[in-house]
């Protein structure tokens, strides 16, 4: 019998800054901000497959409706956990 792990949850916010979101999605193994994700989207949640450009790791974290909506937005914008986190700056 196989151990049952529980889903990877994504620890951002909708109105979160996008370095906040990015650095959400950087890579768990190797700590880098270079992940390429993709979304995929169901009814109601969606979920997000990240893939780390440094180590390879591929690892799939679930979303809530908010989450998925920000990221459906993001799509043709890149997220960068290096960049400057300004307060009060609108998203978009």
């Amino acid at each position: 019998m196989g151990v049952a792990f529980a889903p990877e949850m994504a620890s951002f916010r909708g109105d979160d800054h996008p370095g906040l979101v990015a650095a959400a999605l950087s890579c768990r193994m190797c700590l880098s901000g270079e992940v390429d994700w993709s979304l995929r989207l169901d009814d109601f949640d969606g979920c997000v497959e990240c893939r780390c450009r440094s180590c390879g790791d591929v690892r799939e974290v679930s979303l809530t409706s908010e989450q998925s909506l920000r990221l459906a937005l993001q799509r043709d914008r890149p997220l960068d956990a290096a960049g400057p986190l300004v307060l009060c700056e609108p998203i978009g």
